[in-house]
């Protein structure tokens, strides 16, 4: 699933840099991430009556089954704009006049993908979402046995509480999506546009680490559906930053690389977390590093993310 999977979301920055103009592109980024935060959701429920009413081999088989379906049909109808059979020629001339600068497939790239590494924004992006991804997957990893045996919630109870906070992440990454065009449009400044989801989104996913405090199952649930919104929000400009800052014909290498240090954050997210509960015997500790490395993210993209533009090699 790692090998397979991995390729999906800098595939998708690439896309959705040919695709869409510059002014669109906040919006369409929000909903291609969005769709993670419906598969959160809607599985929590679905897999656990799955189970309950099959077995957890059915599970496998339908979710498998589902991506196997959807690779078959992009296959059979994705293509560039300019090689598209169902683009016209002013539908073409409206995604190119948007865009800066026009993003292509060429067999030339400026650079070799690890002389990125040399660049300030290269390194702002990718600790930002290491710092994003590793509060995130608590809630992908120990967030369900975390309302079973820390809040006492039964199996059925729990798979319907653990799909709140995303759905309150989809309406939240909606709403950045919209506001990273209109400020762009506003402003015309990527700094401005980029950097009010991104550092307003980190602050309020801080809140994770104040959660675990409530005896109350209703306030808990407020701050994590608070803090999944922040990191959903910061989310729908992270996956814009690929095409604003790589450079030509590069947007999908910066995304791989931008993923693959995230990503890192999801390895260490759910052992850090198994460590910090099995020496304490408590979910605090572990949400408070989460609420803390949610404050180095939004410092990060505060300070050391400067001039959202191309690189020039």
């Amino acid at each position: 699933m790692g090998t397979g999977e991995a390729g999906a979301y800098p595939c998708n920055a690439g896309i959705t840099a040919k695709w869409f103009p510059d002014h669109e592109r906040g919006k369409m980024t929000a909903i291609f991430d969005s769709g993670s935060r419906f598969g959160t959701a809607f599985t929590m429920p679905l897999v656990v009556w799955i189970i309950a009413t099959y077995s957890w081999h059915v599970a496998f088989i339908i979710c498998g089954s589902l991506g196997v379906i959807w690779t078959l049909v992009w296959f059979w109808y994705y293509n560039d704009p300019d090689k598209q059979k169902y683009v016209n020629e002013e539908e073409l001339k409206y995604i190119r006049n948007g865009q800066k600068r026009v993003h292509t497939i060429a067999a030339v790239q400026p650079m070799k993908w690890y002389e990125l590494f040399r660049y300030r924004n290269v390194i702002a992006i990718c600790i930002g979402f290491f710092t994003l991804n590793y509060s995130i997957y608590f809630f992908v990893t120990w967030f369900p046995m975390y309302l079973v045996q820390e809040r006492g919630l039964s199996f059925a109870t729990m798979g319907w509480m653990a799909m709140l906070p995303p759905l309150t992440g989809i309406l939240s990454e909606w709403f950045g999506g919209w506001l990273l065009d209109y400020t762009y449009k506003q402003t015309k400044s990527l700094d401005i546009a980029r950097k009010t989801n991104l550092v307003g989104g980190m602050v309020l996913a801080t809140t994770i680490a104040f959660a675990g405090l409530s005896s109350s199952n209703t306030i808990l649930m407020v701050l994590l559906c608070i803090s999944y919104a922040g990191l959903s929000f910061a989310g729908s400009a992270i996956w814009c930053l690929p095409g604003d800052i790589a450079p030509q014909n590069m947007t999908s290498v910066l995304g791989g690389m931008q993923n693959c240090i995230a990503n890192f954050g999801g390895i260490l997210g759910p052992i850090v977390t198994g460590f910090i509960i099995s020496s304490t015997g408590s979910f605090i500790p572990a949400l408070g590093v989460s609420g803390a490395l949610c404050v180095v993210g939004a410092l990060m993209y505060l300070f050391v993310l400067k001039d959202i533009k191309p690189i020039e090699a």
